[in-house]
């Protein structure tokens, strides 16, 4: 009995290891949702730059191979509008602009790389130029918030169960509205199936594998520093009359004080009469 099973126990280790492992779902929401991590955007006012800061989570259990990221300003838009940051937008303004952008397209940048090892984190970052007339770029005001919207691409290769396979993901800045509302529709969502959809959204009308997350950052003038000065001297001019009306109405307790104080209401009084003149006679 005891040889038997053990033979039964050999017999079963053989079969698990014989037996292929499930392939990776590199669609998989949980781990899309994952590969972009933003961690700083920059709320700039006109004609300054700041760091735009995010991460590349490689959240696969193998390595993935042949890499691309893009990331692009592809959206200005105010509580009244939106509009495209395209070839149109070049013909009128010169920003917003990435200073790291080496291509023709001076609002996008891409990163490479041979192979990224699972679980890899990589931090990148890239520098947002603004211009300070809004003849080269629109903005927001003191009281209008302007956003600008940032996308992200990424493009590799996955074994899939021993074939290297393309995937695409590609942020929501990418689809125009009527490809959103078709794969988004209930008609094209219900009945599917990953890896077609994810939930309620149909990624095969979208041409992707994997949906990530867009981002974003402001420009719109600072609010003016003089309300702030002005309140604190309003503030420590009454508190300095709070202090004189009660040494006005504690008499003798800032002897000092209370003389100065009277001069200067007798200097006050005398300003404001207003000498009267004589009636002279009637015609």
């Amino acid at each position: 009995m005891r040889a038997l099973a053990a033979g039964l126990a050999l017999l079963v280790l053989f079969f698990a290891l014989a037996m292929p492992a499930a392939a990776e779902d590199f669609g998989d929401v949980g781990r899309v949702n994952k590969l972009i991590s933003v961690f700083a955007t920059p709320q700039l006012a006109p004609g300054e730059s700041g760091p735009f800061r995010f991460e590349l989570n490689s959240t696969y259990t193998e390595t993935i191979v042949n890499v691309t990221l893009r990331t692009a300003i592809y959206m200005y838009a105010t509580i009244e509008d939106a509009v495209p940051v395209d070839g149109n937008w070049s013909l009128s303004f010169g920003y917003p602009r990435i200073a790291e952008a080496t291509g023709p397209n001076p609002r996008e940048l891409v990163w490479t790389w041979a192979s990224i090892p699972a679980g890899t984190a990589i931090p990148l970052n890239f520098t947002v130029l603004t211009a300070p007339d809004a003849d080269d770029m629109p903005h927001g005001s003191v009281f209008s918030q302007a956003t600008y919207f940032v996308r992200f691409q990424l493009d590799f290769q996955g074994n899939v169960s021993g074939t290297w396979t393309s995937f695409v993901m590609k942020s929501r800045g990418h689809f125009t509205d009527a490809q959103w509302a078709a794969a988004t529709n209930e008609t094209n969502t219900n009945p599917c199936v990953a890896p077609s959809c994810r939930g309620n959204l149909n990624l095969t009308i979208l041409g992707v594998d994997g949906l990530l997350p867009d981002s974003s950052f402001g420009v719109k003038e600072p609010i003016p520093i003089w309300p702030f000065y002005a309140l604190v001297a309003a503030a420590a001019l009454f508190l300095v009359f709070a202090f004189l009306f009660w040494v006005e109405e504690n008499p003798g307790a800032y002897p000092r004080v209370e003389t100065s104080w009277a001069r200067v209401r007798g200097k006050f009084a005398r300003f404001r009469r207003v000498p009267k003149r004589a009636k002279g006679p009637g015609p």
